[in-house]
């Protein structure tokens, strides 16, 4: 049985610091931490510690993985003498553990040092920029003023265990799911930042009540509702109607093209449940339209049904996927309206496989911000919004992600497949199932709670084999 010859307490008693001294893993240093009411112990190698002090250090990453694991089988025997007998002194060298005090910095450089960190990793790939965005968003808009005006933090080691208790409070006009992604994102910088740079003590980080996620209730998860068809119909309406053609009476012709693209942008939206994200950088390389038409017993002929399939791969998980959308006609139309606006304006561009689907020719045929199109969907939304019905089980307004919800519950609706919609949309078939679970039984409502009209009363004899005549 391997000897340990090292070992020291970390993270506030919770784990411990070992070094085998005998076996195969002699020389190596472990992170072992008993599993709370078991006689079983969770341990993870230390890879590439040479001594205690890189060992402690590196043992706060490995006790964040063990949290999210299965425990392993015991390692009890790790804990016996080195002969095997009860009686016998184990010979290992204890260390005290020692608290070092975090490093001092000003919250908002250690935030900007964060970002530059994050940046590297959108630079190589890692990281996407609207990720890269959000955080920034949540550190310098929240969380900074958090700190320094509502907690008066202005240090990173005055941070403790009650600091962010009250950020529900200060973001109480946010969602619970906003505020929740927020605090992901305060541990991320914590957790990846503050505890590398030794600004922040790693036992905070263990401590469960620190940056605690408020609970989020259901309706909250329908923070992005499906659009019911009375209302799509109205919103379109305005879209193709009114708000574009108003913009014809403006000097600036860039309004007009950009209503134009929004009225298809959306149309693309709902028929293809796609996120924003995933539109915004389309290409018309990844767009192939089928004519799927048939011969028509009726007219005699070959009747003509076109289907544009999308080739593309969800940002946020990386799942490639090809979605078959009834498009081809709006799409063929956009093409077309793209290239003539193009022509009369005399501008120097090509639309090409390689364009993006949503470009501005007045930006080298580049796509617009994500900004932009939150803001035309708040336009036609607050411009409809008396006229609109909202959906029955969400007291949210529609966004521009509730075109994707459209997508989703209108396929199940129509009897599509769990499986296929979940792979259509790029989301797990876990949550597909409960969005199904919840229309199913809307669909069901007929036969759930219909009379029973002339149904004659069931009447069961009961037949004696003994007494059989």
């Amino acid at each position: 049985m391997p000897t340990i010859v090292e070992k020291q307490e970390v993270l506030n008693g919770r784990g411990k610091v070992i070094r085998y001294g005998s076996g195969t893993s002699a020389g190596s240093y472990f992170y072992k931490e008993k599993i709370p009411g078991e006689r079983r112990y969770k341990t993870r190698r230390i890879p590439e510690a040479t001594n205690i002090e890189e060992a402690v250090q590196a043992a706060v990453e490995i006790a964040f993985k063990l949290q999210e694991e299965q425990p392993p089988e015991s390692v009890s025997n790790l804990l016996k003498s080195p002969s095997g007998n009860p009686g016998e002194t184990k010979q290992y060298v204890t260390h005290q553990t020692v608290r070092r005090t975090p490093k001092r910095q000003r919250i908002e450089n250690a935030i900007d040092g964060f970002l530059r960190e994050e940046q590297r990793r959108v630079d190589v790939g890692l990281l996407s920029n609207r990720t890269l965005t959000q955080k920034r968003l949540a550190l310098k808009l929240h969380l900074l003023p958090y700190l320094e005006q509502y907690k008066n933090v202005l240090y990173t080691n005055q941070i403790e265990l009650s600091t962010f208790r009250d950020y529900e409070i200060f973001r109480a006009e946010a969602t619970p799911l906003t505020r929740n992604g927020e605090i992901t994102i305060v541990k991320d910088f914590c957790k990846n930042y503050l505890v590398k740079h030794r600004l922040l003590a790693a036992e905070l980080l263990m401590d469960r009540d620190f940056l605690k996620r408020g609970q989020v209730k259901q309706t909250d998860k329908l923070a992005n509702p499906a659009i019911c068809s009375e209302d799509w119909e109205t919103i379109v309406k305005y879209a193709r109607g009114h708000w574009r053609d108003s913009a014809k009476k403006l000097q600036n012709h860039r309004i007009h093209y950009w209503r134009t693209l929004f009225w298809h942008w959306i149309l693309f939206a709902k028929n293809t449940g796609m996120s924003p994200e995933e539109i915004n950088k389309l290409k018309w390389k990844q767009i192939e339209i089928v004519d799927e038409g048939r011969i028509s017993t009726s007219e005699g002929k070959r009747v003509t049904w076109e289907v544009a399939y999308i080739y593309t791969i969800r940002s946020k998980t990386q799942q490639a996927r090809e979605i078959p959308a009834n498009i081809a006609r709006e799409l063929k139309r956009w093409k077309k309206l793209q290239q003539q606006y193009i022509k009369e304006q005399g501008i120097d561009l090509k639309v090409t496989p390689e364009t993006v689907v949503f470009s501005n020719p007045n930006n080298d045929l580049k796509g617009y911000s994500y900004s932009s199109y939150t803001r035309g969907w708040a336009d036609i939304r607050n411009a409809v919004k008396d006229k609109m019905r909202g959906h029955r089980f969400s007291p949210h307004p529609y966004t521009i992600y509730s075109m994707r919800s459209t997508f989703i519950e209108d396929h199940l609706l129509k009897g599509t497949p769990v499986f296929e919609v979940a792979e259509m949309a790029g989301h797990s078939v876990m949550e597909t199932q409960k969005t199904y679970a919840r229309l199913n039984l809307r669909k069901k409502g007929r036969e759930i709670t219909m009379p029973r009209l002339g149904k004659r009363k069931d009447s069961n004899n009961i037949v004696d084999l003994f007494n059989e005549e």
